[in-house]
């Protein structure tokens, strides 16, 4: 009796595994691959749409508010491994210390027992994330500089010209 009820109980749990792993077959026709195709193109207007809206808010962008939630990488840290970056003076960004009157807020943590810092960055005006990304380093210092470079780089893509707006931006 125990031996037909584990191969009952073996019959319940297998058989549904090889029903689902079973391949589809789907008819393919010229004429739903070319109503495919319009779908694509509509399925990529919103995304050249939102990577648009993303770069103009970056563009618009006057002021950044940098806040930090971690002691090991402080606002001042990071303040100085912003301005120290070759790019950032093209830029023409000024970090403000008001939260409520900046444009761009950056957001930087560090993930509990680990030696991981990231950021965000974001537009306060529409909560868009513009970029966002993570730096593994021992110590906030360390992980500043190619934080500050990693976001710059981002910056400069949309607000310097003749640098092409790359979409691998973060992480």
């Amino acid at each position: 009796m125990f031996k037909n009820l584990i191969s009952i109980t073996l019959c319940l749990i297998v058989c549904p595994l090889l029903v689902a792993q079973q391949p589809a077959q789907s008819a393919s026709t010229p004429a739903t691959n070319q109503t495919a195709l319009p779908a694509q193109q509509t399925a990529d207007a919103p995304q050249a749409s939102a990577i648009a809206e993303r770069n103009l808010a970056i563009k618009n962008a006057r002021t950044i508010h940098i806040n930090s939630d971690t002691v090991y990488l402080t606002v001042s840290t990071m303040d100085r491994a912003l301005m120290r970056q070759k790019d950032w003076e093209k830029l023409g960004l000024n970090i403000v210390n008001n939260p409520d009157g900046a444009d761009l807020e950056l957001q930087i943590n560090r993930l509990v027992f680990t030696h991981i810092h990231t950021y965000v960055l974001t537009d306060k005006a529409t909560s868009i994330v513009l970029a966002s990304g993570r730096v593994r380093a021992f110590d906030g210092v360390v992980a500043s500089g190619p934080m500050a470079e990693q976001i710059v780089k981002a910056l400069a893509a949309a607000r310097l010209p003749g640098r092409p707006a790359s979409s691998d931006r973060g992480l």
